[in-house]
């Protein structure tokens, strides 16, 4: 919540400010060393109402966002409950091979 803030961006006027759910991706910062730079851009920082849809959102990315990247990324399904965050789900994915090659 605080990044879309710092962004200049709300939640969009469908989702339910108390309780929704969010799918995220971040990269690795050396300088932490951990993965803590937030893309807020899509395919990251996607929003919803439903756990079944963000569900489907990181099955998807899980799968299909290793092609797109040239570097590896944390994906992350987490539920914002009446001021709780709790993550829901997390993982590392790495680039495909043939993301790397020119």
């Amino acid at each position: 919540m605080d990044a879309r803030r710092q962004i200049g961006r709300s939640l969009p006027v469908e989702i339910d400010p108390a309780s929704y759910f969010m799918v995220r991706l971040w990269q690795w910062d050396p300088a932490e060393r951990e993965y803590d730079i937030e893309l807020l851009d899509e395919p990251g920082h996607q929003v919803f109402n439903e756990y079944d849809d963000a569900l489907t959102c990181f099955n998807y990315l899980q799968a299909d966002y290793p092609e797109q990247t040239t570097v590896d990324v944390r994906l992350e399904l987490i539920q914002y409950h009446m001021g709780e965050i709790s993550t829901l789900h997390s993982k590392i994915l790495f680039p495909a091979l043939l993301a790397w090659e020119p």
